[in-house]
């Protein structure tokens, strides 16, 4: 019918797209209280957004997804536009991850970040032999 929603099929999609929020504000280097004062929330609300607990307006979501300098369609279907965010989505799972994720975010200095990037796959490679 019409008009009606499947809540199971609405929920995931808030899930992935909580998920994909904070994926994104996470790379970014921002905080939970960054994305609130951009979009003029509490921290709490943006909390509630990532874990699909309320639905974020369409307004807000625009508004987020330029400040985090990503699309509407990175964060709405990554799956769609980017294979590699989706596949980067399911190991932020992975434990670890996340505080990986979340310390290159706090690093400003780009020389520091090539740096870091080439020992990372300089282990990955001495760990692939």
């Amino acid at each position: 019918m019409a008009g009606r929603h499947n809540k199971r099929t609405d929920h995931t999609f808030y899930q992935n797209l909580g998920r994909a929020i904070r994926l994104a504000r996470v790379a970014a280097g921002k905080s939970q209280a960054d994305v609130a004062e951009h979009l003029d929330l509490s921290p709490q609300q943006v909390q509630k957004y990532e874990k699909a607990a309320n639905r974020i307006p369409v307004e807000e979501l625009v508004s987020l997804a330029a400040y985090l300098d990503v699309s509407v369609s990175d964060l709405v279907d990554p799956s769609a536009t980017d294979a590699e965010f989706k596949a980067l989505a399911g190991k932020f799972r992975a434990k670890g991850f996340q505080a990986l994720l979340e310390s290159w975010g706090a690093i400003k200095d780009q020389p520091m970040r090539a740096a870091i990037l080439n020992m990372i796959k300089c282990a990955a490679a001495l760990s692939r032999r």
